[in-house]
């Protein structure tokens, strides 16, 4: 039997409901984060405020600002501001210390390393180029994976684990939303791929593909990664035109699959270890 779909995409987003679409709208204009240098993506050492204000937009940011300005006494210009800025400056700080740059560093880690490891899964669209595999991993799918490894790290790290449920579920899902985005700021190519793990690299990303139905997922996770395997040795230009026509051909080829095909593929990668 295959597993639950709903267990299968992301679900756990902190962004839905009330102010989440201008929530993804502000962070598609504000990713600084993390950055792409030398084929790695970096943590830039400072998380930006528009992730945490449009957070603010939202019934879950509203609700955990309201109980921080509960136990703040009276302020001139309004407990509730009072409290907006004291988390974005804790949570600023945090994420400035030496532990929040090195748990952070190793989100990013985390999930590329997610991406590379899913190029292995079983059912995922492939192509053989230069006697190297090229595949096509869904984003929704990293996305789920990647999420319990991300928060699981930082969960680790003491200046962030000591803030409240709210404040940490935020983080971890933005610390999430802006590594991938990123990857996809970089625009990865095969002359300019992002470097992934156990000898994978990214070379191409699409965003608008439907892999599963986007109530689960979200509109923020559609599309999908092409990841091959990296050569030891540079690739000629004849191979480099190769892996970027295999890259458009496996895209066109997603126009036969239909609705119930993709949830199959996604379904069967997913039961893989």
């Amino acid at each position: 039997m295959f597993p639950d779909l709903r267990r299968l995409v992301p679900t756990r987003s902190v962004f839905r409901g009330s102010g989440a679409a201008r929530w993804s709208q502000r962070l598609a204009h504000a990713m600084s984060w993390f950055k792409v240098a030398d084929s790695r993506v970096i943590y830039a050492g400072a998380i930006s405020r528009e992730p945490y204000a449009a957070w603010l937009t939202t019934k879950a940011g509203a609700q955990a600002i309201d109980s921080v300005a509960k136990g703040i006494g009276f302020r001139l210009f309004g407990r509730a501001r009072a409290a907006r800025t004291r988390v974005w400056r804790e949570l600023a700080d945090a994420a400035r210390s030496e532990e929040g740059r090195v748990a952070l560093q190793a989100a990013a880690d985390l999930y590329v390393s997610t991406i590379g490891g899913l190029a292995y899964a079983e059912g995922l669209p492939r192509a053989v180029v230069a006697l190297r595999r090229l595949v096509l991993v869904p984003r929704a799918l990293v996305a789920t994976r990647a999420r319990a490894a991300i928060s699981a790290r930082l969960a680790e790290c003491r200046a962030f684990a000591g803030r409240p449920l709210p404040e940490c579920d935020f983080l971890f899902e933005a610390a999430l939303a802006e590594v991938d985005a990123a990857v996809r700021a970089a625009r990865p190519s095969i002359q300019r791929p992002v470097r992934a793990a156990d000898g994978w690299m990214c070379v191409g990303a699409e965003t608008r593909f439907a892999w599963v139905d986007q109530y689960w997922s979200g509109a923020a996770w559609s599309g999908h990664w092409f990841v091959y395997e990296r050569p030891r040795e540079a690739l000629s230009r004849a191979d480099r035109k190769a892996v970027q026509r295999a890259v458009e051909e496996l895209q066109t080829s997603l126009n036969t699959l239909s609705r119930e095909r993709r949830h199959a593929l996604v379904k069967v990668a997913a039961a893989c270890p």
